[in-house]
């Protein structure tokens, strides 16, 4: 790595650090003044109130890392404005690309990890806080974990699941009909619990009965202690999506819930469409502003920070009132909904390279 890209990603990361960190620290107190007194009602242990607030920080995360950019960016590139670094770079020959190639990249890879905390690990994660709350609010009755009656088919197979634990995914008085594909029933499975071990769903107390195409029984029922059953394609995640609100489902769960439910308004499916549409989306947030704070930064070193920082404001908070009218037009069908998500980030995809040409 060049010493340029160095010290200019050194003048970048720091205090994208710092910014981060404090966002964390004020979304925790905002949230620790909601519930404190529950808290001390419940009799809460720190351990316990750790692991609620970890559970939050993926949430937050992506929430605050689009700010956090865009103030990074001000403070960076600003200062290296005001020192007129930026001008003794351009007279040795260095292009305004090459000086913005390390916050581009800074960017990408922000949206990379937004992307993946918001498909893979936020979702879930919000979804045990909020559990989590519940349960400490209840009197820390351990019924808040438990779905009941999930009534799910999934291809040829068709489950009826009585209970299901959602802290360590184990079931309780399952039914299982895996079907022919002229959907007729060839084995009917009963299991007093299912458990998921090393990828792999383990049965305990099974009755297996099978049956003819013409469906009378194929023989008597087989009794069996315990099975591995290898194979089974659903996995926890497919359970969870069933009884999961679908704000914290990740936008391959929601795919897949619109399109088994097919009983949906037309409303209903149009809202949950856009919200789809906007979670792939919301990852190039982050691209979008760095892409927004590098002619920024440097006019607010050149002009002023006030006038700096009420242009990214004025920027910032543009882009979000777009993406709320947008999200707000797709779901009242006035809009595509494809359109509702990805509007903000195509306006502003087409905005931001022209204000970093014109810095030339």
């Amino acid at each position: 790595m060049k010493i340029l890209t160095k010290y200019l990603l050194k003048s970048f990361l720091y205090p994208l650090f710092y910014c981060l960190i404090s966002f964390t620290l004020i979304f925790i107190l905002d949230d620790l003044f909601d519930n404190f007194s529950d808290f001390l009602e419940s009799s809460i242990h720190p351990r316990e109130m750790l692991y609620y607030y970890s559970l939050l920080l993926p949430q937050v995360t992506v929430r605050s890392l689009p700010a956090c950019l865009l103030l990074s960016m001000l403070y960076s590139l600003s200062n290296l404005t005001r020192h007129s670094e930026i001008i003794a770079m351009r007279a040795g020959g260095v292009s305004i690309y090459r000086i913005v190639v390390p916050f581009l990249s800074v960017g990408i890879a922000a949206s990379l990890l937004t992307g993946l905390i918001n498909e893979k690990i936020a979702p879930d994660a919000a979804y045990r806080a909020e559990k989590f709350l519940e349960y400490q609010t209840s009197g820390r009755d351990s019924e808040t974990f438990y779905a009941r009656n999930i009534a799910l088919k999934n291809r040829n197979h068709v489950w009826m699941v009585q209970k299901l634990d959602t802290r360590d995914h184990s079931m309780y008085n399952v039914e299982l009909i895996e079907q022919r594909p002229d959907g007729s029933d060839a084995v009917k499975i009963q299991a007093e619990k299912a458990l998921w071990l090393d990828g792999r769903w383990w049965f305990m107390n099974m009755r297996i009965q099978t049956y003819k195409e013409n469906g009378d029984l194929a023989g008597p029922p087989e009794m069996v202690l315990q099975k591995e059953m290898r194979d089974l394609y659903e996995t926890p995640q497919t359970f969870m999506a069933e009884i999961k609100d679908p704000q914290y489902l990740s936008s391959s769960e929601m795919r897949h819930y619109l399109h088994a439910k097919k009983n949906l308004s037309a409303n209903n499916r149009a809202r949950l469409k856009v919200d789809l549409h906007a979670r792939i989306a919301a990852p190039f947030i982050c691209l979008i502003v760095t892409l927004i704070g590098v002619p920024v930064g440097a006019h607010t070193g050149r002009r002023g920070a006030f006038a700096g920082i009420m242009t990214a404001m004025i920027l910032f908070f543009g882009f979000y009132i777009l993406q709320l009218t947008a999200q707000a037009l797709g779901k009242q069908e006035m809009i595509p909904a494809w359109l509702g998500g990805w509007l903000p980030i195509m306006v502003f995809g087409i905005i931001s390279p022209l204000m970093i040409h014109r810095m030339r």
